[in-house]
């Protein structure tokens, strides 16, 4: 009996070991590759998200909170629900950014709201620009509450990029998934000023069919519309 119990415990202490070995040696171009599968056999996103915000010159944090949608490759949806109802909504160049309470919505291209991109970095099909346009660093790995392994992976903009844009004014980005889907579950953006902004993503559920409708935004009536690089509508 005394023998069994032994070679139990050895066999369990191997397979923790090999579990060990097999984390340690995953290299950033190993979670890279991962979250690019993922991605691609990803065609829609739907999460819970908690997203804090703090300005270097305030000593107090700006927390909300709401629902995640993304549709590979390049639209998505971010409805803050508290404290405030917003909406930030990407259709591939075009951008709505809608304030309900105050019955405005800004219209906007991509390339005008630049900083937005770096939010969202690792899903759909920015996970293949991330090497054009950061140096990554494998920084931390360790086990998720919940099980499984959780990678964080620091990326840096490189010089002459768009991510290294004096006008984005980004520091770096931090960048944490885990191995039950490779996709994002912490985002991190730190900017060369001080101030931060951290996306934390739950309830990540994919493939739901999620309808046309969900990423296209037409103006409630009575909607103040102001168009940048245009001029105002109602």
């Amino acid at each position: 009996m005394r023998n069994k119990l032994t070679i139990f415990i050895l066999a369990a202490a191997s397979l923790c070991l090999s579990s060990q070995v097999l984390t340690a040696e995953l290299t950033v171009e190993g979670v890279l590759e991962r979250m690019s599968r993922a991605n691609n056999r990803m065609e829609d996103l739907q999460a819970d998200f908690v997203q804090t915000k703090q300005m270097a010159l305030f000593d107090e944090n700006i927390v909300s909170e709401g629902k995640f949608y993304f549709r590979n490759p390049d639209k998505l949806v971010l409805d803050t629900q508290s404290p405030e109802h917003q909406q930030l909504i990407i259709n591939y160049n075009h951008v709505w950014l809608h304030y309900p309470d105050l019955k405005q919505v800004h219209e906007l291209s991509l390339k005008q709201s630049s900083g937005l991109s770096a939010l969202f970095v690792g899903f759909g099909g920015s996970v293949a620009d991330i090497q054009e346009q950061f140096t990554v660093e494998l920084v931390e790995t360790g086990t998720c509450d919940e099980g499984g392994s959780y990678y964080q992976l620091a990326l840096l903009p490189i010089h002459g990029t768009p991510a290294a844009s004096p006008a984005l004014g980004l520091d770096k980005v931090m960048l944490t998934v885990n191995d039950s889907k490779w996709y994002p579950v912490k985002t991190m953006i730190l900017q060369k000023n001080g101030d931060s902004t951290m996306l934390e993503y739950s309830n990540q559920r994919d493939n739901l069919k999620l309808s046309d409708s969900r990423f296209t935004f037409n103006p409630p009536k009575g909607t103040q519309v102001i168009q940048h690089g245009g001029g105002a509508a109602n």
